[in-house]
């Protein structure tokens, strides 16, 4: 990316910002969007180099992302319509339709209009009316989230798209999945590796409950209990000093 390129200033809006809150878009995704932006106009036709967009991450976070992970951010985009697939050159090169947020949130229908305005010469209340009013205006579209919001549902991203490498899917929406995310993501790796070791989905029927479970209790940190460590064990629990008569 040129210096020109970085000096455009971002069109960044609230809309934005409710539109991915809306549809659940994680802040890399996010952060591909904003950089994608200083690519080239919306819609507009663009060929980006995911390659740059990582080598630009890794000044910034410090780090690039797995290429896996940066092929489901960009999967993100295109699944929510924000990009549209015109051509796939490579994995990292392709040309894209760059929608506007204008085009992915319509303005109503005009029939819908008319339909409400009928709807409103009905006689009611006027508490009725503010209520219905103040219902559809509590969406998620009213409400901003968090940087911390943002960041925390990136990490909960990585969990479930770590899990989903060893074919252990978590529906997000579940109330069990919510004790997976207690859990960091060094952790969940090395669950996942022991989920390996102790034969996977070979050995193990239930791998979602079984994978919380070796987080709890810390599996893979329980060494092979052979004969030397049985022996270890039985003379420093045995105690040390004896009766005369025993």
């Amino acid at each position: 990316m040129t210096e020109n390129t970085q000096k455009i200033n971002l069109p960044w809006t609230e809309s934005h910002e409710a539109f991915c809150y809306q549809h659940h878009i994680p802040p890399a995704a996010k952060i591909l969007w904003q950089w994608l932006m200083r690519q080239g106009q919306t819609a507009s036709e663009i060929e980006p180099d995911l390659s740059e967009f990582n080598a630009w991450v890794a000044k910034t976070r410090g780090k690039p992302y797995a290429h896996n992970y940066l092929k489901k951010i960009f999967e993100i985009l295109v699944s929510c319509r924000v990009l549209q697939v015109i051509k796939q050159y490579s994995w990292k090169i392709t040309k894209l339709l760059f929608r506007p947020l204008s085009w992915l949130n319509p303005p109503k229908k005009q029939r819908e209009k008319k339909l409400y305005n009928h709807n409103s010469s009905y006689d009611s209340s006027p508490s009725n009316g503010t209520n219905a009013e103040q219902g559809l205006n509590s969406s998620s579209n009213s409400i901003t989230p968090t940087t911390a919001e943002f960041e925390e549902l990136e990490r909960q991203h990585e969990i479930l798209t770590a899990c989903a490498e060893y074919q252990i899917y978590f529906d997000p929406n579940k109330r069990p999945t919510r004790h997976l995310f207690k859990f960091d993501i060094a952790d969940v790796r090395l669950a996942l590796k022991h989920f390996v070791l102790r034969g996977g989905h070979q050995t193990i029927p239930s791998p979602q409950g079984w994978l919380i479970d070796c987080l709890r209790e810390c599996y893979w940190q329980d060494k092979t209990f052979g004969l030397s460590e049985f022996l270890q064990a039985l003379t420093s629990w045995f105690p040390s000093n004896l009766p005369r008569d025993y």
